[in-house]
């Protein structure tokens, strides 16, 4: 039988709420030892280098959002964890132990992976606003609607899925 998305909704944040639970009561290196085991990097070489490539352009995101206003921080963090989790763990390691970074991406998991609601606005704003200067650009430059139609369909699935099927911090 097929989920409703009203069950799907309250076991999501059912589990984010059982995962906070779990990760308040480890001690930071518990935590990050309980999130390396959960990542297992490819093994896959070209995949892996891709992987840390797409991690490294996040990171640096990441670091120009500390000195950004409004720019946030722990969603690019949390993006190139994942890649970094996907291709090595050793940068996998030193993100969740780095002095600027390693707090932020505790206190993501700890929160049961959930991300604070500023910050989706935020990311939901930024895939709309340059999913619209995309859109006009290919526009102007006469593509007859092909083009568009995809950034749209992929624009409204990014916003759809951060906004609604990410768990947002209390």
């Amino acid at each position: 039988m097929s989920e409703t998305p009203v069950s799907s909704s309250v076991q999501r944040k059912a589990e984010a709420h059982r995962l906070a639970e779990t990760y308040a009561t480890l001690s930071d290196s518990e935590v990050i030892h309980a999130v390396l085991a959960e990542h297992k990097p490819s093994t896959n070489p070209v995949v892996r280098s891709l992987w840390v490539g797409f991690g490294s352009v996040f990171v640096v995101l990441a670091a120009i959002g500390v000195f950004v206003p409004g720019l946030p921080t722990t969603s690019w963090l949390v993006l190139a964890a994942y890649c970094y989790g996907r291709s090595s763990q050793r940068l996998f390691l030193w993100l969740l132990t780095n002095r600027m970074f390693g707090s932020s991406l505790l206190t993501y998991y700890r929160s049961g992976r959930a991300l604070p609601m500023h910050s989706k606005i935020i990311i939901c704003g930024l895939i709309s606003f340059v999913s619209l200067a995309s859109i006009w650009y290919i526009t102007k430059l006469g593509d007859p609607g092909f083009g568009q139609t995809l950034i749209a369909i992929v624009a409204i699935t990014g916003v759809w899925w951060v906004g609604w099927r990410v768990p947002t911090t209390a």
